[in-house]
């Protein structure tokens, strides 16, 4: 494993709660296609971006962004979203959008950067939490898209663990198995 690979992994985990696993091969691949951003604080690694194609005429998804908890609120982040923002706008991509889990610490820093929730889903029963659907844009809009107030819903485990002593299998935090790569759970 590739020491941006093996950063990433140990981000996901200490970050189980907000973010999804992802296959290690598929970052791997972003990382091999180009399409993840990075931030160094002090010279070591502090962050990562992965986000999808830059097509013109359509948006950019982010897939995943962390940035360590020590290297927070030093605009790493923002520095990142400022890279990937000058690609899309180079690739002529009408905006950016992400899905960000309502328990997550990150949504103030979305909504400070400029990005508007558009809207509100249920995250499943795992965490039990809402996921709010944000977007920035990088062209003038044809049509105005209509905001709502992000959610706020904190992680509610009562749904999972009532369904894992009823005796469902029910993955943990750290599962990667439901992608099909073996031996990645740490149960």
């Amino acid at each position: 494993m590739s020491g941006l690979i093996t950063y990433i992994d140990h981000l996901q985990r200490v970050n189980a709660d907000d973010l999804a696993f992802y296959p290690l091969t598929t970052l791997e691949k972003a990382i091999e296609d180009r399409q993840v951003v990075t931030c160094e604080d002090n010279g070591e690694p502090a962050g990562y971006l992965w986000f999808g194609a830059v097509r013109g005429g359509r948006d950019v998804t982010i897939y995943q962004a962390c940035v360590d908890y020590t290297a927070r609120r030093r605009s790493l982040g923002w520095g990142m979203v400022r890279e990937l923002i000058a690609l899309a706008t180079t690739g002529g991509a009408t905006g950016i959008r992400l899905k960000c889990a309502s328990s997550a610490a990150s949504n103030e820093f979305w909504q400070m950067i400029g990005f508007y929730c558009t809207r509100v889903s249920s995250g499943g029963i795992k965490r039990g939490r809402d996921i709010n659907h944000y977007r920035t844009d990088i062209s003038m809009a044809l049509m105005v898209v209509q905001t709502v107030t992000p959610s706020e819903r904190p992680i509610d485990l009562t749904e999972y663990n009532r369904r894992k002593r009823a005796g469902d299998l029910m993955p943990s935090r750290f599962s990667r198995s439901h992608y099909g790569e073996n031996g990645t759970d740490a149960r």
